[in-house]
């Protein structure tokens, strides 16, 4: 359960999936902060720059892992060097077309990774990770 809504960050070079991810937060949380970013290192300055105060929120992030110039795991590699403090607050689900098994063992492997989600997301799939 949700008791205070999160910030939402998707990180997805596809700018379609950017755009029903976005959607399907906002019909599901309405009111609710998201961000999204088609280039990977966009996304981590603004988790970095938006996660390390000390008066920061918490925010979900949706993290692509095929993508050009950072992949998905490249990513976590960059956040899994953030300070302690940040990564408490930022919980990370990756968001793939990939039916890979080994995506998803790797992800769930992970530590940083909470869950591991086969795209397009949609409320149910929202609905399911966070119930009101």
């Amino acid at each position: 359960m949700i008791s205070e809504l999160p910030n939402f960050i998707v990180i997805d070079d596809d700018p379609i999936s950017n755009i029903i991810c976005l959607n399907i937060i906002r019909l599901t949380f309405p009111g609710a902060s998201v961000q999204t970013f088609k280039e990977a290192e966009k996304g981590i300055e603004y988790i970095w720059s938006a996660y390390s105060g000390n008066n920061a929120g918490n925010a979900i992030l949706f993290l692509d892992i095929n993508m050009p110039v950072l992949s998905g795991w490249e990513v976590l590699e960059k956040i899994t060097d953030f300070p302690a403090s940040v990564k408490e607050r930022v919980k990370i689900f990756m968001l793939s077309s990939s039916v890979a098994s080994h995506d998803q063992e790797k992800a769930e492997n992970h530590p940083l990774v909470a869950g591991y989600i086969i795209k397009s997301l949609s409320q149910a799939k929202l609905s399911a990770l966070f119930p009101c």
